[in-house]
C-alpha cells in the first residue's frame, strides 16, 4: 500500500509541477521509487525481462562492485511517464558521476537492477521456474506498472520503463571517496529534453 500511495503522488505531481523539467543537470529532480537491501558485491542493470539468460559466474553487462548495504533506486522524470534517467545509490551517499562502464541493450521497454549474486542463488539450478516467473508475474507486473519492484525467492528486482523504451542505453558508475557506491544509466540525453 505504501509503495502504490508513493507511485500515485509520484504521478500526480509530475502532472502538475512544471518544475521537475530540468534546464540544468543540477537542477534535476530526482523522485525515490523504492529500496534495495544488497547483501552481496555486485550490482548489475539490464534488460528486466532477461536478466539472466544462463547462469553464468560473470556478467556481461554494465555493473558495480559494492559493499553491502542498502540502496536507493531513484528516477528523475522530466515529462509525465518519460524516465530521463534511473540511479541506484547507496543509503546517505553523494556521489559523483564517474566513467561510463557499458551500454545496456533493451529489447523489452524496461530495465531491471539486482543483486547479482544473491538472484543468481535464488534462481539455483530451477531455471525453468525462473524462466516461468518472468513470462506470468513479471511481465504483469511490468505491464501494469512504469516502475517498481517485484520478489523472485526472496530477491528483490527493482525495475523502471527505460525512456521512450527499447534502445542502447549508456551505464555509469558513481563514484565516492573513490568507491563505486551507485550507477547511473540515461535514457533521455539533456540535449533532447523537452520532449
Amino acid at each position: 500500500m505504501l509503495l502504490l500511495n508513493r507511485c500515485l503522488r509520484f504521478y500526480f505531481e509530475s502532472f502538475f509541477d512544471h518544475t521537475r523539467t530540468p534546464t540544468l543537470l543540477a537542477a534535476m529532480k530526482w523522485n525515490e521509487v523504492t529500496r534495495i537491501e544488497v547483501k552481496g558485491n555486485l550490482l548489475i542493470i539490464k534488460d528486466a525481462m532477461i536478466l539472466l539468460s544462463n547462469i553464468v559466474a560473470e556478467p556481461e553487462w554494465p555493473s558495480i562492485n559494492c559493499e553491502p548495504g542498502e540502496y536507493i533506486m531513484e528516477i528523475n522524470v522530466p515529462e509525465p511517464f518519460y524516465a530521463h534517467r534511473v540511479r541506484i545509490i547507496k543509503t546517505d551517499s553523494n556521489p559523483n558521476i564517474g566513467n561510463e562502464i557499458g551500454m545496456v541493450s533493451v529489447d523489452n521497454g524496461f530495465i531491471g537492477i539486482i543483486d547479482y549474486e544473491f538472484f543468481q542463488t535464488a534462481v539455483g539450478n530451477d531455471f525453468e521456474s525462473y524462466e516461468e516467473w518472468t513470462m506470468t508475474e513479471l511481465d504483469d507486473e511490468l505491464t501494469l506498472n512504469f516502475s517498481g519492484e517485484v520478489m523472485f525467492n526472496q530477491e528483490k528486482l527493482v525495475y523502471v520503463k527505460s525512456g521512450d523504451g527499447d534502445g542502447v542505453y549508456p551505464v555509469y558508475e558513481l563514484v565516492e571517496d573513490s568507491k563505486q557506491v551507485g550507477l547511473e544509466c540515461v535514457f533521455i540525453p539533456q540535449s533532447e529534453l523537452p520532449i
